[in-house]
């Protein structure tokens, strides 16, 4: 039990690395955090630092969710329920991290890339779903955070039913963490939402635009 709580403690503080920030300061030599929408995410270095490092970050804080799963999954291998629970405390773990990192005051990223990651690695099915769902979301009303709320809802719903479908119970740990995660998003776009609600989110482009210092 020991050794499982000093990883997690090791995922949170991994989660924790802030991508964001460090590109803005490797690419450009600023603080993301004072410009466009002042968040380390993928989706304000894209806009401010360039397609390539919004991609890269992306990707890395992405990785952060699904590593963890993974080696966990290698070093502690089970089919038991309590097991499946800490593969996805592992999850939280990283996810929490980047949301919560302690190397910005605990002000990170609002953990859409890093909770893509852990949900690939616990449930790729579902995952995919949402992640399509999230583009096509994208695609049609251009916005990245509608697209992250959206593909939040889809995932513990398309877990239930790909479990009905196989004839499986669709109460399943996963499903429970889907739901937890789609609270999580809502909560980290309260400010997206309000502005979805009031017709004034901006809108994403793949190319750099100047963003108010309050869009996402």
């Amino acid at each position: 039990m020991l050794i499982k709580l000093i990883y997690l403690a090791a995922v949170y503080l991994a989660g924790g690395i802030p991508f964001g920030y460090l590109a803005g300061k490797a690419c450009k030599g600023l603080d993301i955090r004072e410009h466009g929408s002042r968040n380390v995410g993928a989706t304000n270095v894209f806009r401010v630092v360039g397609r390539g490092p919004g991609l890269a970050v992306y990707l890395l804080d992405a990785l952060k969710g699904f590593l963890p799963v993974l080696i966990a999954k290698a070093a502690w291998p089970s089919p038991n329920v309590p097991d499946q629970w800490f593969f996805i405390g592992a999850g939280l773990a990283a996810i929490l991290g980047h949301v919560f990192t302690p190397y910005l005051r605990f002000k990170g990223g609002k953990g859409v890339a890093t909770a893509s990651g852990v949900l690939l690695a616990l449930e790729p099915a579902a995952t995919m779903i949402a992640l399509a769902v999230f583009a096509v979301v994208l695609v049609t009303f251009g916005y990245v955070s509608l697209g992250s709320i959206i593909a939040s809802l889809a995932f513990p719903i398309s877990a239930a039913v790909v479990r009905i479908v196989q004839n499986q119970d669709p109460l399943v740990p996963i499903v429970a963490l889907g739901w937890l995660i789609t609270i999580l998003i809502m909560l980290t776009h309260k400010k997206n939402i309000v502005r979805l609600l009031n017709g004034t989110e901006n809108k994403f482009s793949f190319r750099k635009d100047k963003v108010t210092p309050d869009a996402k």
